[in-house]
C-alpha cells in the first residue's frame, strides 16, 4: 500500500519530535547539546530544509563543548552548501580547522603571539609594512617570504590577528591579499583563529617552527592594488571601510561608507547571503575600490567582494591624501587645556594656522606630483583680496586657486572648516570635535572635547578642509586623561 507524501511527512515529523523527547536527559543527536528551545530550533530548521521551505535559515547551531553557538557550520549545513556550491567561493579561500594540517605551510601573522598551531611559522604582518604602514617595495616583501622559508610554489595557509589593533582577522586577510598581489597562487585563510583552535581542544605550542630560506620570485598582479589615477578617474565604485566618524571627518569624493566590521560575525566572515544583501546596491559590472587609512582593514571588505566575484581592489586614505592637492597652510601651534585632564573634564582644543612661505613652495620640482593650493590674505578665512580670484595657474608645481567656477569662489569666501579627531591609544577615533574660528579675521580655531573616556594618552589629528581638499595634521598634540571614571563601565571599554 502506497503512503502519500503528506503521510510520510507526518510520520517523519513525529519521529523527529519523538527523538527530541527521548533526549531530554541526554545529548540531542541533531543539535549536540544545548537547551530544549535551541534544540527545537535546529530540528525545525532541518525539517524546513527537508521540505524545501524558503524560510530555512542559512545558520546552523553548531556545538562547542555541549553548548550551542550561532556559528556558520559550512560543512554540516546542507542548505548553506547548496548556496555556496555554485561558486565554491568559501571552499576556494577558507580552510576549516580540521583541514589545517593538510594545507601546506602554516603562517601565523600575529605580531606577538603567545601560542601557535603546531608547525606554524611566524611572519608578523608588520614585516610587510614600511614607514606610515605603507607597503614595502615588492622586492622587500618577497625577501620576507623567502627568508621565512617560503617559495612561490608552496601551498600556504594564513591565520592570526593583531591584538593591539583591536583584534579580528583583518591582518591575516591583508597578508592573504599581499600574497595574491605578489602572484602566489596556492594560498588560503584558516576559517578561524587561535581562539577557535583552542576551543576545539586542539594542541598548541609556545614556539614557532622554522624553515630553511628559499628564493621567492614574485609575479605581480597589479589589478589588485588601486592607484590614485584609477581612483580619481571616476571609473570605480568606492567604498570607505573606516568608521563612520572617520568617514565624516574626510573621505574620497563619491565614496560610500561601509565599515569593515559589517562583513564580520564576531571574528568570522559572514555567509554569502548576508554579503550579497550588504552589497546589493553595487553594480557588479563596475570595479570596486575599498580603502581605509592604511588598507589593512580594507582587506576585510575586499575579501567579501572577492568571494562575491567582484573586481575589487585595495587602496589607502594615506595615498589619496599624499597625491591630492594640498593647502598651502602650516600649523603654527596646537594645544589643549586642561592637559592633563581628569576623566569627564571639558577640554578646549586650540589650533593656530599660518600660510606657508610661498617662495619656498615655488621652488617645488616640476617632477613632483604635489599640488599646492595657495591663498591671499587670511590663511583660513577666504582669499581676502580680488587678486586671489585669478584663474588657476601653475608655477613650479604651485597652483593658485581662483574663481574658475562659482563653487570654488564660494568655498574661498566661506573659508576653511577645521575639526579635531581624538584617537584612542589603539588608534581608533573616539571623538570628532568641530572647531570654530575665534576671530573673524584670524587663523585661530578652538573646540570643546568632553573627556568622557577611560584614562590614557589620546592623540589628536587636526583636519582642515576647503571644498574637496583636505589637509590633515597628524599627531598635532596629545591629551592625557587621568583619574578614576565616575561613569559606569567606562574604564572597561
Amino acid at each position: 500500500m502506497k503512503i502519500s507524501r503528506i503521510a510520510m511527512c507526518i510520520l517523519l515529523l513525529m519521529a523527529i519530535f519523538a527523538g527530541a523527547a527521548s533526549s531530554v536527559n541526554g545529548e540531542c543527536s541533531a543539535c549536540k547539546g544545548g537547551s530544549p528551545t535551541a534544540q527545537q530550533d535546529v530540528l525545525n530548521n532541518e525539517w524546513a530544509v527537508f521540505l524545501g521551505k524558503e524560510n530555512a535559515t542559512a545558520v546552523v547551531m553548531s556545538s562547542a563543548n555541549g553548548l550551542i553557538t550561532p556559528q556558520y557550520s559550512r560543512q554540516n549545513n546542507p542548505s548553506l552548501q547548496t548556496v555556496e556550491s555554485s561558486s565554491d567561493s568559501f571552499a576556494s579561500v577558507l580552510v576549516p580547522l580540521e583541514g589545517a594540517n593538510d594545507s601546506g605551510i602554516i603562517i601565523d601573522i600575529s605580531p606577538n603571539p603567545t601560542e601557535y598551531i603546531p608547525g606554524a611559522i611566524s611572519i608578523p604582518y608588520t614585516k610587510f609594512l614600511g614607514p606610515g604602514a605603507a607597503l614595502k617595495p615588492v622586492s622587500e616583501m618577497a625577501a620576507v617570504l623567502g627568508e621565512a622559508g617560503i617559495s612561490q610554489d608552496d601551498a600556504v595557509l594564513i591565520y592570526g590577528e593583531c591584538q593591539p589593533c583591536g583584534g579580528g582577522p583583518s591582518a591575516a586577510t591583508y597578508v592573504y591579499w599581499i600574497m595574491l598581489y605578489l602572484g602566489h597562487e596556492n594560498v588560503k585563510l584558516l576559517d578561524g583563529g587561535i581562539d577557535d583552535w583552542v576551543a576545539a581542544m586542539q594542541p598548541t605550542v609556545t614556539q614557532p617552527a622554522s624553515l630553511p630560506s628559499q628564493s621567492y620570485a614574485p609575479a605581480i598582479k597589479a589589478d589588485l592594488l588601486a592607484t590614485y589615477e584609477f581612483v580619481h578617474s571616476g571609473t570605480p565604485q568606492i567604498i570607505d571601510a573606516r568608521t563612520a566618524k572617520e568617514y565624516e571627518a574626510g573621505s574620497i569624493p563619491g565614496s560610500v561608507n561601509i565599515p569593515y566590521d559589517r562583513v564580520l560575525d564576531g571574528k568570522r566572515i559572514r555567509g554569502l547571503g548576508d554579503l550579497e544583501e550588504l552589497f546589493s546596491t553595487l553594480d557588479k559590472n563596475r570595479p570596486v575600490v575599498v580603502y581605509t587609512n592604511t588598507g589593512v582593514k580594507a582587506s576585510m571588505i575586499w575579501l567579501a567582494l572577492n568571494l562575491l566575484d567582484y573586481d575589487a581592489r585595495i587602496y589607502s586614505w594615506q595615498d589619496w591624501q599624499a597625491n591630492s592637492p594640498h593647502l598651502n597652510i602650516a600649523m603654527q601651534k596646537a594645544y589643549a587645556k586642561p592637559n592633563p585632564a581628569k576623566i569627564g573634564d571639558v577640554v578646549q582644543i586650540t589650533a593656530v594656522f599660518e600660510e606657508k612661505n610661498i617662495s619656498s613652495a615655488e621652488n617645488v620640482s616640476q617632477n613632483e606630483s604635489e599640488t599646492i593650493l595657495t591663498i591671499k590674505g587670511c590663511a583660513t578665512c577666504g582669499f581676502g583680496s580680488p587678486q586671489g580670484y585669478a584663474d588657476l595657474s601653475s608655477t613650479g608645481g604651485v597652483v593658485k586657486i581662483g574663481s574658475t567656477s562659482q563653487a570654488q569662489k564660494s568655498a574661498a569666501e566661506k573659508g576653511f572648516t577645521v575639526s579635531a579627531q581624538v584617537l584612542s591609544p589603539s588608534g581608533d577615533t573616539v571623538s570628532r570635535v568641530i572647531m570654530k574660528r575665534i576671530k573673524s579675521d584670524g587663523d585661530e580655531f578652538a573646540g570643546i572635547w568632553n573627556a568622557n573616556a577611560a584614562a590614557g594618552v589620546y592623540r589628536v589629528d587636526i583636519v582642515a578642509t576647503l571644498g574637496e581638499v583636505t589637509e590633515t595634521f597628524p599627531d598635532a598634540m596629545q591629551i592625557e586623561v587621568v583619574g578614576t571614571s565616575k561613569y559606569k563601565n567606562l574604564g572597561n571599554e
